[in-house]
């Protein structure tokens, strides 16, 4: 056997350890050994979302080294991933099949965040009918890269996540610590609904009421 295919049978394992029992020792071994950006407590606060929500529908934007430990311990719901990185995309999923995700196109830069969010019609991002037909119970938005003005930032990334959330459901934006996350999470899932700020993470558990502000895609 390949040292490779060790070496991702290792890994995989800790995944799925991790996710028929996130404690945190766990996840502290499976972030480790798969290299995953989001810290301890991070994972953390999302997992525990998850799990009190029991099986549901779960979106998340970007796809990662984290990817099948969501999908496992959402395994009896519904997830999808939106990754934008083709050759990312087919990296991921060569290793991990049973994760479900599309490829979507932003066709944004970083630098136009302040003329995008002055015109709101302009956030609106093509997704399949798949994602658009349902309203989401959690949605996690990690991605695409914002940390350069040249990258496509997550303007619509978290715009769309306002308009997909359904009433009572819970978003997770990641990087806020940037201006461009804060704002914009601000500005569409409203600071009201802010109930924890985790290291670069922001969870927002929206109204029961469907904001009227937004429209039905």
């Amino acid at each position: 056997m390949h040292k490779e295919t060790l070496l991702q049978r290792f890994t995989t394992m800790s995944i799925y350890n991790c996710a028929v029992q996130p404690r945190r020792s766990k996840i502290l071994w499976m972030k480790i050994t798969n290299l995953i950006q989001l810290s301890i407590s991070e994972i953390s606060l999302i997992a525990a979302t998850l799990q009190k929500r029991g099986p549901c529908h779960t979106l998340i934007f970007g796809l990662g080294n984290d990817s099948l430990f969501w999908h496992l311990l959402n395994q009896d719901g519904h997830t999808v991933f939106l990754e934008n990185n083709l050759i990312w995309y087919e990296k991921v999923i060569s290793k991990h099949p049973q994760v479900q995700a599309h490829v979507v196109q932003y066709n944004t830069y970083r630098s136009q965040w302040q003329t995008l969010l002055a015109n709101p019609a302009t956030l609106n991002l093509a997704l399949p009918v798949e994602v658009t037909a349902k309203r989401w119970d959690v949605i996690l938005v990690d991605a695409p890269n914002g940390w350069r003005d040249n990258q496509p930032g997550r303007m619509k990334s978290i715009y769309m996540a306002s308009k997909l959330i359904r009433p009572g459901g819970d978003v997770f934006v990641h990087d806020c610590n940037r201006k461009v996350e804060q704002v914009y999470a601000s500005t569409f899932l409203g600071d009201i609904h802010l109930t924890a700020s985790i290291g670069r993470l922001r969870h927002f558990h929206m109204s029961d009421e469907a904001p009227s502000a937004l429209t039905r895609i």
